[in-house]
Parts: structure tokens; C-alpha cells; sequence
């Protein structure tokens, strides 16, 4: 008699690292990195990439993974300020272009030890110069991640975070998460000709007084 074996659903994969599962799936989604997973595990942060086409402007999806001893607010606090610091528009021109950006940062910090965490992300999520950054805490001895709570955030945050759970096996279905970015753009791009309108009405008045 033929013995039947069950296929493990998508979403328990056998690997209980998240860490590396979501690297994995990161590659199989067409990001790249250039740190070899010997450098992850001897300097403990590595970098992945990926270009995104947003309907007629350019973007960029980011996950960074820092490997973190006893985390703590503090802790947490100092890491997603600096990643915000580092991937935000700075330039004039590119601040005020950033309506046409669409950068998404996910950094996910990776601790240590075998204990639940229970931190609130929710406040950590920034909008900045173009780009939308998201911390995530996961810990792989017991399989845990941590999101930011979905029900706070705006419209613009919520598909990415849904992204992020789709990489990881937690939805079936994948999730545009530019969706938000493109209506933005419209938007943005509505505005500044209306205020070109504005503007150019105002010369055609000047010149007819």
C-alpha cells in the first residue's frame, strides 16, 4: 500500500528562521545583495535591492537586516533614526521631487535570545523625502516577527507591511503595495498644475492691467 505523505502548506515552512526565509524569498523576487551569507553571519548585516518601474517614474524597495544584541527601545530608536537619516532626500531638488519617489526601506532587526518581544513599531514608521521606512523585529530562535500595527497606519503604509507578509508566507495572495505610491503621484502632479494654472492666470492679468 502506498504511504501518503502531507505537503507542508506555504504558509508553515519548514525553515523556523524567518531571517533566512524571507532572504531566500527576497532572491526569488529579484533582489539582490552583494553580501555573501558568510559576511551576514560574521559582520551581522547585509543589504537587498531591488529597482521598482511605479507607472512613469522610478523606485526602489530595500530591506536591511542588522543583527541586534539585547534590544531595547533605545536601541530600536537609534537604529530607525538612522536608517530614516540615511535614505531620505536631503538635496532641495530632491525633496521636492520626492513626491515622484518612491523609496520603500524595511529594516529588520534581528535579535538575539529566546524571549517574546512585545515592542510597539507603530511609532517608528516614517514618511520622509520619498521614501517610507518600516522597522520590523523578528527573532529566529522562536520564530517570531513583529510588524507595525496595521490597524494605525495610513493607507500608504498597510499594503507594504501586507507585502512584507506575503514574502514570509503569512498571506497567499500577493499585494500591490505601490498602488498608494501611484495615487499619490496624480495627486502631487494634479496639484502642482493647478498651482501652474494659479500662476499663469496671474501673469495673464498682470499683463492685460
Amino acid at each position: 500500500m502506498q504511504e501518503l505523505k502531507a505537503e507542508p502548506p506555504p504558509e508553515s515552512p519548514s525553515d523556523s528562521d524567518p531571517s533566512s526565509r524571507l532572504m531566500a524569498r527576497l532572491i526569488e523576487e529579484g533582489f539582490t545583495t552583494d553580501v555573501t551569507e558568510e559576511d551576514w553571519k560574521r559582520y551581522g548585516e547585509t543589504i537587498f535591492r531591488r529597482s521598482e518601474k511605479i507607472s512613469f517614474t522610478e523606485g526602489e524597495t530595500i530591506f536591511i537586516f542588522t543583527r541586534v544584541h539585547g534590544l531595547n527601545e533605545r536601541i530600536l530608536r537609534q537604529t530607525s533614526e538612522s536608517v530614516v537619516n540615511a535614505y531620505k532626500a536631503r538635496t532641495v531638488a530632491g525633496k521636492a521631487l520626492s513626491v515622484l519617489q518612491s523609496t520603500t526601506v524595511y529594516h529588520c532587526l534581528v535579535a538575539d535570545g529566546d524571549q517574546p518581544h512585545n515592542d510597539l513599531l507603530t511609532g517608528y514608521v516614517t514618511r520622509a523625502g520619498g521614501a517610507t521606512f518600516i522597522p520590523v523585529i523578528i527573532v529566529p530562535e522562536i520564530n517570531q516577527v513583529i510588524y507595525p500595527d496595521l490597524e494605525e497606519k495610513v493607507a500608504s503604509v498597510r499594503p507594504r507591511v501586507e507585502y512584507l507578509q506575503y514574502l514570509l508566507g503569512e498571506r497567499l495572495e500577493t499585494v500591490d503595495m505601490h498602488r498608494p505610491t501611484v495615487q499619490a503621484i496624480w495627486v502631487g502632479l494634479g496639484a502642482v498644475g493647478l498651482l501652474l494654472l494659479l500662476i499663469l492666470i496671474t501673469l495673464v492679468h498682470q499683463l492685460i492691467g
